[in-house]
Protein backbone atom coordinates (compact mmCIF):
# COMPACT_ATOMS: atom_id res chain seq x y z
CA UNK A 1 0.00 0.00 0.00
CA UNK A 2 1.67 3.25 -1.07
CA UNK A 3 0.93 7.17 -0.79
CA UNK A 4 0.66 9.41 -3.51
CA UNK A 5 -0.08 13.67 -3.56
CA UNK A 6 -2.40 14.63 -5.98
CA UNK A 7 -1.99 18.85 -6.54
CA UNK A 8 -5.72 19.93 -6.68
CA UNK A 9 -7.52 23.23 -6.78
CA UNK A 10 -10.25 24.36 -4.14
CA UNK A 11 -12.99 23.37 -7.05
CA UNK A 12 -11.78 20.13 -7.92
CA UNK A 13 -11.74 19.06 -4.22
CA UNK A 14 -15.35 19.82 -4.28
CA UNK A 15 -16.22 18.04 -7.39
CA UNK A 16 -13.73 14.33 -5.79
CA UNK A 17 -16.06 14.77 -2.68
CA UNK A 18 -18.98 14.54 -4.65
CA UNK A 19 -17.80 12.01 -7.42
CA UNK A 20 -14.64 10.33 -5.76
CA UNK A 21 -12.85 10.29 -8.87
CA UNK A 22 -9.73 12.09 -10.14
CA UNK A 23 -7.92 12.42 -13.48
CA UNK A 24 -4.35 12.97 -15.15
CA UNK A 25 -3.00 12.13 -18.18
CA UNK A 26 0.15 10.16 -17.65
CA UNK A 27 -0.34 6.75 -15.66
CA UNK A 28 2.67 6.01 -13.09
CA UNK A 29 5.10 2.81 -13.42
CA UNK A 30 6.94 1.23 -11.01
CA UNK A 31 4.89 1.07 -8.37
CA UNK A 32 1.85 1.47 -10.47
CA UNK A 33 -1.17 2.80 -8.31
CA UNK A 34 -2.82 -0.01 -6.60
CA UNK A 35 -5.95 -1.06 -4.99
CA UNK A 36 -6.35 0.39 -1.56
CA UNK A 37 -3.41 3.25 -1.68
CA UNK A 38 -4.24 6.51 -0.52
CA UNK A 39 -4.46 9.88 -2.66
CA UNK A 40 -3.64 13.28 -0.81
CA UNK A 41 -5.59 15.50 -1.97
CA UNK A 42 -3.36 18.85 -1.43
CA UNK A 43 -4.25 22.17 -1.98
CA UNK A 44 -2.52 23.88 -4.80
CA UNK A 45 -0.42 26.69 -3.29
CA UNK A 46 -2.51 29.52 -5.33
CA UNK A 47 -5.70 28.48 -3.80
CA UNK A 48 -3.94 27.49 -0.26
CA UNK A 49 -3.47 31.28 0.37
CA UNK A 50 -6.27 32.63 -0.74
CA UNK A 51 -7.95 30.66 1.76
CA UNK A 52 -5.27 30.56 4.48
CA UNK A 53 -4.63 27.17 4.57
CA UNK A 54 -1.05 27.42 3.99
CA UNK A 55 -0.18 25.29 7.11
CA UNK A 56 -3.23 22.92 6.18
CA UNK A 57 -3.19 22.32 2.38
CA UNK A 58 -4.07 18.69 2.78
CA UNK A 59 -7.43 17.72 4.81
CA UNK A 60 -8.88 14.88 2.72
CA UNK A 61 -7.88 12.16 1.05
CA UNK A 62 -8.99 9.31 -1.89
CA UNK A 63 -8.67 5.69 -1.31
CA UNK A 64 -8.09 4.44 -4.89
CA UNK A 65 -9.82 1.90 -6.55
CA UNK A 66 -9.07 1.06 -10.31
CA UNK A 67 -8.57 2.76 -13.77
CA UNK A 68 -10.62 3.86 -16.78
CA UNK A 69 -8.90 4.78 -19.90
CA UNK A 70 -10.90 7.86 -21.50
CA UNK A 71 -10.68 6.80 -25.34
CA UNK A 72 -12.93 9.88 -26.63
CA UNK A 73 -13.44 12.05 -23.58
CA UNK A 74 -16.87 11.05 -23.04
CA UNK A 75 -15.88 10.31 -19.47
CA UNK A 76 -14.05 13.80 -18.73
CA UNK A 77 -17.08 16.27 -19.75
CA UNK A 78 -18.92 14.20 -18.00
CA UNK A 79 -17.56 14.49 -14.69
CA UNK A 80 -15.77 17.58 -15.34
CA UNK A 81 -18.15 19.74 -17.55
CA UNK A 82 -16.82 23.05 -16.89
CA UNK A 83 -12.68 22.44 -17.15
CA UNK A 84 -13.00 21.65 -21.03
CA UNK A 85 -10.53 19.32 -21.00
CA UNK A 86 -10.19 15.95 -21.73
CA UNK A 87 -7.61 13.23 -19.52
CA UNK A 88 -6.46 10.03 -20.71
CA UNK A 89 -7.03 8.21 -16.95
CA UNK A 90 -9.82 8.38 -14.72
CA UNK A 91 -9.49 7.03 -11.18
CA UNK A 92 -12.21 5.77 -9.47
CA UNK A 93 -11.96 6.11 -5.76
CA UNK A 94 -13.77 3.80 -2.80
CA UNK A 95 -14.19 6.50 -0.32
CA UNK A 96 -13.26 10.11 0.33
CA UNK A 97 -11.85 10.24 3.86
CA UNK A 98 -11.15 13.65 6.07
CA UNK A 99 -8.08 14.17 7.30
CA UNK A 100 -6.24 15.90 10.37
CA UNK A 101 -5.32 18.79 8.40
CA UNK A 102 -1.82 19.01 7.51
CA UNK A 103 0.71 20.37 5.00
CA UNK A 104 3.96 18.24 3.63
CA UNK A 105 5.82 21.46 4.01
CA UNK A 106 5.41 21.70 7.93
CA UNK A 107 6.54 18.55 8.24
CA UNK A 108 10.64 18.28 7.07
CA UNK A 109 10.08 15.65 4.18
CA UNK A 110 12.86 14.56 2.66
CA UNK A 111 11.57 15.21 -0.97
CA UNK A 112 10.11 18.14 -2.50
CA UNK A 113 6.04 17.34 -3.48
CA UNK A 114 5.19 21.29 -4.26
CA UNK A 115 5.18 21.40 -7.53
CA UNK A 116 2.32 20.46 -9.93
CA UNK A 117 3.03 17.10 -11.39
CA UNK A 118 -0.05 14.67 -10.54
CA UNK A 119 0.42 12.19 -9.37
CA UNK A 120 3.96 11.79 -7.14
CA UNK A 121 4.52 9.00 -4.50
CA UNK A 122 5.48 9.79 -1.07
CA UNK A 123 8.83 8.23 -0.13
CA UNK A 124 8.72 5.67 2.78
CA UNK A 125 11.00 7.58 4.52
CA UNK A 126 8.13 10.33 4.72
CA UNK A 127 5.21 7.81 5.41
CA UNK A 128 5.84 7.16 8.64
CA UNK A 129 5.22 11.89 8.95
CA UNK A 130 2.23 11.51 7.31
CA UNK A 131 0.37 8.76 8.58
CA UNK A 132 -0.20 10.33 12.35
CA UNK A 133 -2.41 12.98 10.04
CA UNK A 134 -4.00 9.99 8.25
CA UNK A 135 -6.82 8.79 10.98
CA UNK A 136 -8.19 5.26 9.39
CA UNK A 137 -4.74 4.44 7.30
CA UNK A 138 -3.38 1.62 9.28
CA UNK A 139 -5.43 2.83 12.31
CA UNK A 140 -8.76 0.98 11.68
CA UNK A 141 -9.22 -0.08 15.54
CA UNK A 142 -11.47 2.85 17.28
CA UNK A 143 -9.13 3.06 20.21
CA UNK A 144 -6.06 3.68 17.76
CA UNK A 145 -7.93 6.49 16.34
CA UNK A 146 -8.67 8.16 19.31
CA UNK A 147 -4.73 7.97 20.10
CA UNK A 148 -3.95 9.64 17.12
CA UNK A 149 -6.39 12.23 18.08
CA UNK A 150 -5.41 12.83 21.14
CA UNK A 151 -1.88 13.16 20.02
CA UNK A 152 -2.81 15.80 18.27
CA UNK A 153 -4.53 17.93 20.70
CA UNK A 154 -1.64 17.30 23.20
CA UNK A 155 1.36 18.08 20.78
CA UNK A 156 0.14 20.69 18.26
CA UNK A 157 -0.92 24.53 19.50
CA UNK A 158 -3.47 24.73 16.51
CA UNK A 159 -5.43 21.63 17.74
CA UNK A 160 -8.85 23.05 18.62
CA UNK A 161 -8.75 24.65 14.72
CA UNK A 162 -7.56 21.64 13.49
CA UNK A 163 -10.42 19.61 15.48
CA UNK A 164 -13.10 22.54 14.20
CA UNK A 165 -11.88 21.67 10.24
CA UNK A 166 -12.03 17.55 10.93
CA UNK A 167 -15.85 17.45 11.69
CA UNK A 168 -16.00 20.63 9.19
CA UNK A 169 -14.87 18.53 6.40
CA UNK A 170 -16.57 15.33 7.66
CA UNK A 171 -19.79 16.98 7.25
CA UNK A 172 -19.25 18.24 3.58
CA UNK A 173 -18.64 14.50 2.77
CA UNK A 174 -22.08 13.67 4.59
CA UNK A 175 -23.60 16.76 3.39
CA UNK A 176 -22.67 15.67 -0.39
CA UNK A 177 -23.98 12.30 0.31
CA UNK A 178 -26.62 12.86 3.25
CA UNK A 179 -28.88 9.71 1.28
CA UNK A 180 -26.60 7.68 0.87
CA UNK A 181 -26.69 4.07 3.66
CA UNK A 182 -22.97 2.45 2.89
CA UNK A 183 -23.01 -1.45 4.92
CA UNK A 184 -20.08 -2.84 6.24
CA UNK A 185 -20.00 -6.54 7.70
CA UNK A 186 -18.59 -6.89 10.80
CA UNK A 187 -17.30 -10.87 11.55
CA UNK A 188 -20.31 -11.94 9.13
CA UNK A 189 -22.71 -9.52 10.78
CA UNK A 190 -24.11 -6.35 8.36
CA UNK A 191 -23.68 -3.01 10.20
CA UNK A 192 -24.38 0.58 9.19
CA UNK A 193 -21.24 2.03 8.29
CA UNK A 194 -19.57 4.49 11.04
CA UNK A 195 -16.96 7.58 10.41
CA UNK A 196 -15.44 6.69 13.44
CA UNK A 197 -13.00 9.66 14.40
CA UNK A 198 -16.13 11.59 14.54
CA UNK A 199 -17.45 11.30 18.04
CA UNK A 200 -13.67 11.07 19.21
CA UNK A 201 -13.24 14.70 17.82
CA UNK A 202 -16.39 15.91 19.44
CA UNK A 203 -15.42 14.07 22.87
CA UNK A 204 -12.02 16.17 22.96
CA UNK A 205 -13.73 19.55 21.79
CA UNK A 206 -15.70 19.20 24.63
CA UNK A 207 -13.23 17.83 27.37
CA UNK A 208 -15.53 14.42 27.29
CA UNK A 209 -18.21 16.60 29.52
CA UNK A 210 -21.84 15.85 29.00
CA UNK A 211 -23.06 18.35 26.88
CA UNK A 212 -26.44 18.09 29.00
CA UNK A 213 -25.21 17.99 32.58
CA UNK A 214 -21.63 19.34 31.81
CA UNK A 215 -20.31 16.57 34.54
CA UNK A 216 -17.16 14.28 33.35
CA UNK A 217 -15.63 12.15 34.97
CA UNK A 218 -13.39 14.09 37.46
CA UNK A 219 -10.59 14.68 34.88
CA UNK A 220 -10.64 11.40 33.15
CA UNK A 221 -11.01 11.03 29.56
CA UNK A 222 -14.59 9.28 29.13
CA UNK A 223 -17.81 10.18 27.82
CA UNK A 224 -20.63 8.41 24.90
CA UNK A 225 -22.16 9.76 21.96
CA UNK A 226 -25.93 9.58 21.08
CA UNK A 227 -27.20 10.29 17.80
CA UNK A 228 -30.18 12.03 17.99
CA UNK A 229 -31.31 10.25 14.90
CA UNK A 230 -30.28 6.85 15.30
CA UNK A 231 -28.30 5.45 12.33
CA UNK A 232 -30.72 2.38 12.64
CA UNK A 233 -33.22 4.63 11.79
CA UNK A 234 -31.83 7.01 8.91
CA UNK A 235 -29.71 8.93 10.96
CA UNK A 236 -26.24 10.30 9.66
CA UNK A 237 -23.28 10.77 10.85
CA UNK A 238 -23.09 14.26 10.61
CA UNK A 239 -21.69 16.06 13.55
CA UNK A 240 -25.29 17.96 13.89
CA UNK A 241 -26.65 14.58 14.65
CA UNK A 242 -24.30 13.84 17.25
CA UNK A 243 -24.62 14.79 20.82
CA UNK A 244 -21.60 13.81 23.32
CA UNK A 245 -23.39 12.37 26.80
CA UNK A 246 -22.34 11.09 29.79
CA UNK A 247 -23.40 7.33 30.51
CA UNK A 248 -26.25 8.26 32.98
CA UNK A 249 -27.66 10.54 30.20
CA UNK A 250 -27.09 7.87 27.35
CA UNK A 251 -28.90 5.11 29.37
CA UNK A 252 -31.70 7.45 30.27
CA UNK A 253 -32.16 8.97 26.68
CA UNK A 254 -32.49 5.34 25.14
CA UNK A 255 -34.66 3.92 28.38
CA UNK A 256 -36.96 6.72 27.99
CA UNK A 257 -37.11 8.13 23.98
CA UNK A 258 -37.18 11.81 24.60
CA UNK A 259 -37.88 14.39 21.84
CA UNK A 260 -35.57 15.98 20.97
CA UNK A 261 -36.14 19.70 20.30
CA UNK A 262 -34.05 21.13 17.68
CA UNK A 263 -34.88 24.98 18.01
CA UNK A 264 -34.52 25.21 21.56
CA UNK A 265 -31.91 22.42 21.71
CA UNK A 266 -33.35 20.52 24.58
CA UNK A 267 -34.70 16.98 25.03
CA UNK A 268 -38.58 16.70 25.63
CA UNK A 269 -38.99 14.02 28.20
CA UNK A 270 -42.54 11.54 27.97
CA UNK A 271 -43.50 13.52 31.61
CA UNK A 272 -42.71 16.42 29.65
CA UNK A 273 -39.78 17.70 31.90
CA UNK A 274 -37.46 19.46 28.99
CA UNK A 275 -33.62 19.17 29.69
CA UNK A 276 -31.49 21.73 27.86
CA UNK A 277 -27.96 21.53 26.31
CA UNK A 278 -25.97 23.20 28.40
CA UNK A 279 -22.81 22.79 26.03
CA UNK A 280 -23.37 23.04 22.42
CA UNK A 281 -20.54 25.31 20.39
CA UNK A 282 -20.85 22.69 17.17
CA UNK A 283 -24.65 22.95 17.05
CA UNK A 284 -25.66 24.99 13.44
CA UNK A 285 -28.89 26.38 12.45
CA UNK A 286 -32.06 24.93 12.73
CA UNK A 287 -32.22 24.97 8.89
CA UNK A 288 -29.56 22.48 8.77
CA UNK A 289 -31.02 20.61 11.37
CA UNK A 290 -33.74 20.22 9.34
CA UNK A 291 -32.33 18.55 6.79
CA UNK A 292 -31.04 16.06 8.75
CA UNK A 293 -34.36 15.05 9.65
CA UNK A 294 -35.43 15.18 5.88
CA UNK A 295 -32.35 13.41 4.61
CA UNK A 296 -32.93 10.83 7.69
CA UNK A 297 -36.24 9.74 6.19
CA UNK A 298 -35.14 9.37 3.35
CA UNK A 299 -32.53 6.93 4.32
CA UNK A 300 -34.51 5.09 6.66
CA UNK A 301 -36.51 3.76 3.33
CA UNK A 302 -33.16 2.43 1.77
CA UNK A 303 -32.83 0.67 5.28
CA UNK A 304 -36.12 -0.89 5.15
CA UNK A 305 -35.28 -2.04 2.01
CA UNK A 306 -31.98 -3.54 2.54
CA UNK A 307 -33.77 -5.07 5.59
CA UNK A 308 -36.99 -6.75 3.55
Amino acid sequence: MNIWRLNVRETQIEECIRNRRFAFDTRPRNPEIHRGDVLLLQLVLADAKKFGKESNRIEFVLIFDHYEEDHDGTASAYYWPRAGKTWRWILFCSDVVPTIPFSLEKLSVSANYFGQTNPVRILEKDVSKIIPYLLRYAARPIEEIGKKIHNIVVHDAAAESKLWALLRNNDRIVEDFPDQVEWVTVIERKEIRRNPELPIALKELYDYKCQVCKEDFKGKPYSETHHVIWLSRGGVDHSNNLIVVCPNHHRIIHETKPDFDRHNLAFVYPNGFQEHLKLKDHLKDPGLLQKIIEWSSKRNKVIGKEKT
